[in-house]
């Protein structure tokens, strides 16, 4: 009972904050006691509605770019179960969505040694200024970006902070790893609305968003959360977290890259 009531105050939380965009005097008129209590019960029936994804037509356009790699994608995901496991242990700490286990998925593949043109650097694909900021050092000497359990510390404390900025709105805050905060904001300044769907962001952008939905779709994080469950790693060393893949997948690049 305790746990309901605790969904029900999160929920209606979120709804009071959905509401405030709803009551915008330049997205809508105020809204009515009879209204506000169908959409209460609507929210709380339906709570993905709170929060706009992108357009479905744009995330079924990016899932059909990636079924094709679907075995491939599955493969990379079980051979980097160690780090798949440490992710989501702390995200959970840190109260975040799951799904953002994901997003290394599409930042490098897992590939702890990526390195773009950019310079974003490491599985989260940070840059060195994000990373400095977040706790990380990156010198000439050594580069913590590079290193999977620093960089995911990083990384998580970065989408606290961009969660918690952009009211918990999941496409606003991939939007602002994407992009970076300022822009987001500013496009949402523009639009006078925090609907994803509604902002003026670059196309690299929306499409980064349009197809971490689709890669969400296409797989099983129930099935990842059961994989990833290794109790004997437990007293493991850390020497054994860099693991090598059990299967040569240097053909499958980051996934923002098909």
């Amino acid at each position: 009972m305790k746990r309901e009531h605790s969904r029900h105050h999160q929920y209606r939380h979120q709804y009071q904050c959905h509401l405030q965009h709803l009551n915008h005097p330049k997205i809508a008129t105020p809204l009515k006691s009879g209204t506000v209590n169908w959409l209460l019960l609507f929210c709380l029936i339906f709570p993905s509605f709170l929060y706009a994804a992108p357009y479905s037509k744009d995330i079924q356009r990016e899932y059909q770019v990636l079924a094709p790699y679907s075995e491939q994608i599955t493969k990379r995901i079980e051979s980097s179960r160690q780090v798949v496991n440490y992710i989501l242990k702390n995200l959970k700490q840190r109260s975040l969505p799951e799904q953002f286990v994901l997003v290394p998925m599409l930042e490098s593949s897992y590939n702890s040694q990526a390195l773009s043109h950019a310079n974003a650097a490491g599985l989260w694909q940070l840059v060195p200024a994000t990373a400095i900021r977040f706790g990380l050092e990156v010198t000439s000497e050594y580069d913590e970006r590079f290193d999977e359990r620093a960089s995911t510390l990083a990384a998580i404390d970065y989408l606290t902070f961009l969660y918690n900025k952009f009211g918990q709105d999941m496409a606003l805050t991939l939007a602002a790893y994407n992009a970076g905060e300022g822009r987001v904001m500013k496009a949402i300044n523009k639009a006078d609305s925090s609907q994803f769907s509604q902002l003026v962001l670059p196309k690299e952008t929306r499409q980064y968003v349009s197809r971490f939905y689709a890669l969400e779709q296409l797989i099983d994080l129930k099935q990842i959360k059961i994989t990833s469950f290794q109790p004997l790693l437990l007293f493991s060393s850390t020497s054994n977290f860099n693991v090598q893949p059990l299967i040569a997948q240097d053909r499958l690049p980051p996934l923002i890259k098909l």
